[in-house]
């Protein structure tokens, strides 16, 4: 990402034109069941449960999580959305459960195996997808939507660079054998592909 792209970001979250409010994915939180049996897993394990949300925006799935007692960062590269995100923390009272960073997405990579659940919602670049997959602890989850290119029925102008082929998260984590818990329902499946995965448990040699 470049300072433009920074820029252009700001400018859409000071103008309104990007989402402000502090909302979850809806796909995630239609799991929300899922996402709450990870996080009481691990609280029996007496670790609390920490989430990552790659671009982030103006934090509303980092907000989710926390306000479900997880421990969560944000990750985005506009500082305009950040400042959005952190003041929905305060306000909430989650601000001790959050931390966000402001990073540029093209070289900022997460740290491996320190994650319960790795998300990222409308935002593709294939180059993170290992680097999410290395993120998710054993057992622990991956969530990630966005528009394939059967969006470009009803958005020509789309840039196919940045839709999925049909069917291509589903592959994706298939072929790292990871079990897919859920996928995007009939009406969003037109335009997006949504994927809930799980990591196998690590096994003991």
């Amino acid at each position: 990402m470049t300072q433009e792209d920074r820029t252009r970001w700001n400018e859409r979250y000071q103008s309104g034109d990007a989402p402000i409010e502090a909302r979850p994915n809806r796909f995630l939180a239609a799991h929300a069941q899922i996402i709450d049996d990870m996080a009481t897993a691990r609280r029996r394990s007496g670790e609390t449960p920490v989430a990552l949300d790659v671009a982030c925006g103006a934090g509303g799935t980092v907000l989710w999580f926390a306000q479900r007692g997880w421990r969560a960062v944000g990750v985005d590269v506009s500082d305009a959305a950040l400042a959005l995100a952190q003041e929905a923390a305060e306000r909430l009272g989650v601000s001790e459960r959050v931390a966000f960073i402001h990073a540029d997405l093209d070289v900022w990579r997460p740290p491996a195996n320190a994650f319960d659940c790795v998300t990222c919602f409308y935002f593709l670049d294939r180059r993170l997808w290992p680097w999410l997959r290395a993120a998710v602890r054993p057992g622990g989850l991956l969530a990630m939507q966005t528009f394939h290119r059967g969006a470009l029925k009803i958005r020509p102008n789309a840039n196919p660079d940045y839709l999925l082929e049909e069917g291509e998260l589903a592959q994706l984590v298939s072929s790292w054998g990871w079990r897919l818990l859920a996928t995007a329902d009939d009406e969003t499946a037109q335009t997006t592909e949504a994927i809930l995965a799980q990591r196998p448990e690590a096994v003991e040699s």
